[in-house]
């Protein structure tokens, strides 16, 4: 099975890693927009007051085992049909990835996200 996860916040980590966890034959391809998935927006007054010197320093984790993450891509397009998406990487590349299923992280149909809320 492949796992493909849009984002690499929180929300996007734990659920690479939670799937891994559960499952370590999954394939999971993470997508981040930045070079630093996991960043702690947190630790800036550390970074600023000296403490942290070095700003990389503030990521959780930088190590993902297991996890082919794609730093500097974007996700374009999500054909929820075919259970694919088209991702736009660093120097305007686009590929199409598969995953076998498809899961907004906040629990949302993501056919349906489109439909005005009352």
């Amino acid at each position: 099975m492949h796992l493909l996860i849009i984002g690499g916040s929180d929300a996007g980590v734990s659920a690479a890693l939670r799937a891994r966890e559960l499952d370590a034959s999954v394939e999971v391809t993470m997508v981040a927009a930045d070079d630093y998935p996991n960043f702690s927006i947190c630790g800036l007054p550390y970074f600023l007051s000296g403490e942290t010197p070095d700003w990389r320093d503030l990521a959780h984790r930088k190590e993902f085992p297991g996890i082919n993450v794609l730093r500097r891509h974007f996700a374009e397009t999500i054909d929820p049909a075919n259970k694919s998406v088209l991702i736009r990487g660093e120097w305007r590349k686009n590929s199409q990835i598969r995953s076998s299923r498809r899961r907004d992280r906040r629990g949302a149909d993501p056919a349906n996200a489109a439909r005005k809320r009352p």
